[in-house]
């Protein structure tokens, strides 16, 4: 069975005011932004974390803000508590919109959570493709990781072959993996047979990927 990238299953319930734990790190943090992304009643999160004011998320509108700039995103950060806000078309903004896009900030999240193995709602066995190009002009990323990207945009691919495909550590492409599933822009399938992906269609790939690149950034 191919599953939606839409969909995840066996989701814990949502934080409530209060019980966030202090933690250190971003893998509560995105086990919360998970839960949240999944429930039927619109809600957004508001984080506290110390030395970096609060992080607010609008779900709704696919948009967060923070002090912190994402260039210094504080992969140490030490997370004080958490709220859950109900929102929905009467609920007063959490910040003024448009806000940034959240894609950065769950690739960052993503990256950055679980010491670099599978996220909780990823089962074993299981290979991934795109539903959709990432927007690269929202989050940092090195060459290797457009190369999994691209591999990830041609086929269904496991962790472990996307690692060998494009010549990068496991614990790497698991990171990747888990940040693009965070994004919800993964589809899933446990029956997907393994397909070989040849040197030539990667670089076809990668060619495809920079030009809708350099045409979001108008050169």
């Amino acid at each position: 069975m191919t599953i939606d990238g839409n969909y995840v299953a066996g989701e814990p319930p949502p934080q409530q005011p209060g019980s966030f734990p202090v933690t250190v790190g971003w893998t509560q943090a995105a086990i919360a932004v998970s839960s949240v992304m999944v429930l039927k009643t619109p809600v957004n999160l508001k984080m506290r974390i110390e030395l970096h004011g609060p992080l607010l998320i609008d779900f709704g509108h696919h948009a967060f803000s923070w002090s912190t700039p994402l260039e210094h995103f504080p992969v140490d950060a030490v997370h004080t508590g958490l709220e859950t806000l109900v929102a929905g078309p009467d609920a007063l903004p959490l910040f003024e919109l448009p806000g940034q896009d959240l894609d950065g900030l769950l690739w960052e999240m993503g990256m950055n959570s679980f010491d670099g193995k599978p996220a909780f709602w990823l089962s074993p066995d299981e290979r991934y493709r795109l539903t959709r190009w990432p927007n690269l002009t929202h989050h940092s990323h090195n060459m290797r990781q457009v190369k999994m990207i691209a591999v990830l945009g041609n086929a269904y691919v496991s962790t472990s072959e996307l690692a060998a495909y494009a010549g990068a550590e496991e614990e790497e492409a698991q990171r990747l993996v888990n940040a693009l599933s965070l994004m919800r822009i993964l589809s899933r399938s446990a029956v997907a047979p393994a397909a070989p992906v040849v040197p030539e269609t990667i670089a076809a790939q990668k060619q495809s990927l920079f030009g809708r690149l350099r045409k979001r950034m108008g050169r």
